[in-house]
């Protein structure tokens, strides 16, 4: 097997277990518990992530190898869904959702740093493989509704333990790159700030990847309000992913012509354009040619954090470094923009996207600093 194909299966596995998590909060319904409950759940499992998330890249930067810190984080995380099972009381609930939280913050972090890690040695692409995290995203979706439906949320925790069995089991066949082990310091990552491309790399993905949070918390229900079906809503979603998987497997090119400030500056621009028309409520067909911009929102943001991350971050903290982007710039502020938007939308419906929006605009200011430390 490739080095790209084996990173492909682990990046699968995890990424099939985030498209069955979506469905956990039904199987905390089915437990009795309430929706006061079932938010306080997520918010500190998302409060932990962020928190442990930079630890595991310290840890594997300090190990000087990814992998075993992958295998161990996928094997936690495959027990605590375990340990889910028997359970019903919302103490022990919280306590395994906090502990999955923790564990789980270490897998898409590291898998990230490792394949940018072999893509500069040359041993794979990283857009290819990293589409099949999408694709792996995309079919569990649609499967784990189907699975639901027949069985019921009672599922949910033993396809979060197959997933994550699956990547402790991949992490094992993972190569391993070139990167020597990171010097201890007082500081540790919180070092990396003082590097202007990683400071504007979080602040970009913070405010594009951020503008998703009316999308992903809200757009079912704006869409279900102006009459759309949730059959036809589940197409519309997919579209989107189909879109970004589009761009992973053939944009190479189009890639390296934009570079990041380039990539971002489409992403912004996109931002802008998609969240104000799907404010606008239009019609179908409009709706659908905005959810091709996912392509652009998400993925040249995504690639273009990547590229950034990739020429301006020491290999001994890549890490490290990829720990710290996802949780400041992706689990804090999508988590806090979620808030904003649950706020927003309540009051106003779907102008709430406005606010998504002015996000993109506010990106857009950053590409000029952006080219400068292109150049």
């Amino acid at each position: 097997m490739t080095p790209g194909f084996r990173v492909a299966q682990y990046m699968a596995a995890v990424f099939a277990v985030t498209a069955a998590s979506a469905f956990m909060p039904l199987w905390f319904a089915d437990r009795g518990l309430s929706a006061a409950s079932i938010g306080q759940i997520l918010g500190l499992a998302s409060l932990f992530r962020v928190i442990s998330g930079p630890g595991w890249g310290t840890m594997a930067d300090r190990v000087g190898r990814r992998r075993p810190v992958m295998a161990t984080a996928a094997v936690v995380a495959m027990t605590t869904s375990l340990a889910y099972i028997p359970l019903h009381d919302f103490a022990p609930i919280l306590l395994v959702a906090a502990l999955q939280g923790v564990a789980a913050s270490a897998l898409g972090p590291l898998a990230d740093s490792l394949a940018l890690a072999l893509t500069r040695e040359g041993k794979m692409e990283y857009g290819p493989v990293r589409a099949a995290g999408s694709i792996s995203y995309m079919v569990m979706t649609a499967a784990a509704g189907k699975g639901i439906a027949l069985l019921g949320a009672t599922l949910v925790p033993w396809i979060q333990a197959l997933g994550y069995g699956l990547a402790a089991l991949f992490a094992q066949l993972l190569p391993e790159a070139a990167a020597p082990p990171a010097a201890p310091h007082v500081r540790g990552g919180w070092e990396l700030f003082r590097l202007k491309p990683f400071r504007l790399t979080v602040a970009c993905t913070a405010l594009i990847q951020g503008s998703h949070a009316a999308y992903y918390g809200f757009a079912a229900l704006f869409w279900r309000s102006q009459g759309i079906g949730d059959d036809v809503i589940g197409l519309l979603f997919a579209e989107g992913i189909i879109a970004e998987i589009a761009l992973f497997l053939r944009g190479r090119r189009l890639v390296e012509r934009l570079g990041p400030a380039g990539l971002t500056a489409c992403a912004a621009v996109a931002a802008i354009v998609r969240w104000t028309g799907t404010a606008l409520a239009p019609p179908l067909p409009v709706l659908a040619l905005l959810q091709l911009l996912h392509a652009a929102t998400f993925a040249m943001q995504h690639l273009a954090a990547m590229m950034l991350l990739s020429r301006s971050v020491p290999p001994e903290r890549a890490a490290t470094a990829q720990a710290l982007h996802s949780a400041l710039g992706q689990g804090v502020p999508n988590g806090l923009m979620m808030l904003l938007t649950g706020f927003l939308y309540a009051r106003t419906g779907g102008y709430a996207f406005l606010a998504m929006a002015v996000c993109g605009a506010l990106a857009l200011g950053l590409v000029a600093p952006l080219r400068r430390i292109a150049r």
